[in-house]
């Protein structure tokens, strides 16, 4: 692997962490409004619990397009380690479960 390849590999793995951190802060100010929802609803305050449900989702969604764009740039990562033969598809050992 050339200086480069390492350097441009480094690089993204640095921008994939970041898009985790922020995915993992966006779940939790999701999972915070979700409680908060549910407090106000269970108090019988609706139009409250409907503005955190709302920005609960809002959260759950910027969490969901964190997660895609890390899920992006790994996938280009890999095909940059992977042989111009071998791209066609995942090996049996590589796939997710």
């Amino acid at each position: 692997m050339s200086d480069e390849n390492r350097i441009l590999e480094s690089a993204y793995a640095l921008h994939v962490s970041e898009h985790f951190r922020r995915a993992s802060e966006e779940l939790l100010h999701a999972y915070q409004r979700n409680k908060e929802a549910s407090r106000h609803h269970e108090a019988g305050a609706f139009k409250a619990a409907l503005h955190h449900v709302k920005m609960s989702k809002h959260h759950a969604f910027n969490a969901h397009e964190h997660l895609k764009d890390a899920l992006l740039i790994s996938e280009k990562m890999g095909q940059m380690d992977v042989p111009v033969g071998v791209r066609g598809g995942l090996s049996s050992g590589s796939a997710i479960q």
